[in-house]
Protein backbone atom coordinates (compact mmCIF):
# COMPACT_ATOMS: atom_id res chain seq x y z
CA UNK A 1 0.00 0.00 0.00
CA UNK A 2 1.23 3.46 -0.80
CA UNK A 3 0.06 6.85 0.31
CA UNK A 4 -0.64 9.17 -2.53
CA UNK A 5 -0.57 9.01 -6.27
CA UNK A 6 0.65 11.48 -8.79
CA UNK A 7 -2.87 11.97 -10.14
CA UNK A 8 -4.48 12.34 -6.71
CA UNK A 9 -3.88 14.83 -3.95
CA UNK A 10 -1.21 13.50 -1.62
CA UNK A 11 -3.55 12.94 1.33
CA UNK A 12 -5.59 10.31 -0.54
CA UNK A 13 -4.57 6.72 0.12
CA UNK A 14 -4.16 4.30 -2.72
CA UNK A 15 -4.62 0.62 -2.02
CA UNK A 16 -7.34 -1.61 -3.43
CA UNK A 17 -8.62 1.37 -5.44
CA UNK A 18 -5.67 1.27 -7.82
CA UNK A 19 -7.66 -0.51 -10.51
CA UNK A 20 -10.57 1.89 -10.01
CA UNK A 21 -8.21 4.84 -10.53
CA UNK A 22 -6.79 3.36 -13.73
CA UNK A 23 -10.30 2.58 -14.99
CA UNK A 24 -11.43 6.14 -14.20
CA UNK A 25 -8.52 7.53 -16.21
CA UNK A 26 -9.35 5.26 -19.13
CA UNK A 27 -13.04 6.22 -18.99
CA UNK A 28 -12.10 9.91 -18.97
CA UNK A 29 -9.75 9.40 -21.92
CA UNK A 30 -12.44 7.54 -23.86
CA UNK A 31 -15.07 10.15 -23.05
CA UNK A 32 -12.86 12.97 -24.29
CA UNK A 33 -11.27 11.19 -27.25
CA UNK A 34 -10.34 13.63 -29.99
CA UNK A 35 -10.91 16.67 -27.82
CA UNK A 36 -8.49 19.26 -26.55
CA UNK A 37 -6.14 18.30 -23.68
CA UNK A 38 -7.95 20.55 -21.18
CA UNK A 39 -11.23 18.78 -21.90
CA UNK A 40 -9.45 15.46 -21.41
CA UNK A 41 -8.13 16.57 -18.03
CA UNK A 42 -11.64 17.69 -16.99
CA UNK A 43 -13.12 14.35 -18.05
CA UNK A 44 -10.54 12.36 -16.07
CA UNK A 45 -10.92 14.64 -13.04
CA UNK A 46 -14.67 14.16 -13.17
CA UNK A 47 -14.30 10.36 -13.24
CA UNK A 48 -11.95 10.47 -10.24
CA UNK A 49 -14.33 12.76 -8.34
CA UNK A 50 -17.16 10.27 -8.94
CA UNK A 51 -15.02 7.77 -7.01
CA UNK A 52 -14.85 10.22 -4.11
CA UNK A 53 -11.23 11.14 -4.81
CA UNK A 54 -9.57 14.52 -5.24
CA UNK A 55 -7.74 14.72 -8.55
CA UNK A 56 -4.36 16.41 -8.65
CA UNK A 57 -5.16 18.87 -11.43
CA UNK A 58 -1.63 20.26 -11.85
CA UNK A 59 -0.27 16.73 -12.36
CA UNK A 60 -3.06 15.75 -14.75
CA UNK A 61 -2.46 18.99 -16.66
CA UNK A 62 1.26 18.25 -16.89
CA UNK A 63 0.76 14.61 -17.81
CA UNK A 64 -1.69 15.37 -20.61
CA UNK A 65 0.13 18.54 -21.70
CA UNK A 66 -2.95 20.63 -21.12
CA UNK A 67 -1.08 23.68 -19.95
CA UNK A 68 -1.04 27.06 -21.57
CA UNK A 69 -0.25 26.55 -25.25
CA UNK A 70 0.69 30.17 -25.79
CA UNK A 71 2.39 32.84 -23.77
CA UNK A 72 0.23 34.68 -21.26
CA UNK A 73 -0.81 38.09 -22.61
CA UNK A 74 1.52 40.09 -20.36
CA UNK A 75 4.54 38.04 -21.48
CA UNK A 76 3.55 38.20 -25.15
CA UNK A 77 3.29 41.99 -24.92
CA UNK A 78 6.67 42.24 -23.15
CA UNK A 79 8.38 40.15 -25.82
CA UNK A 80 7.11 42.51 -28.54
CA UNK A 81 8.29 45.64 -26.73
Amino acid sequence: MTSGSIVLESTDRVDDRTHAIAAAQLRGEARAAGRRPRELVRAIASELEHLGMRPNLPELTRRYRAGESRLPQHLAEASHA
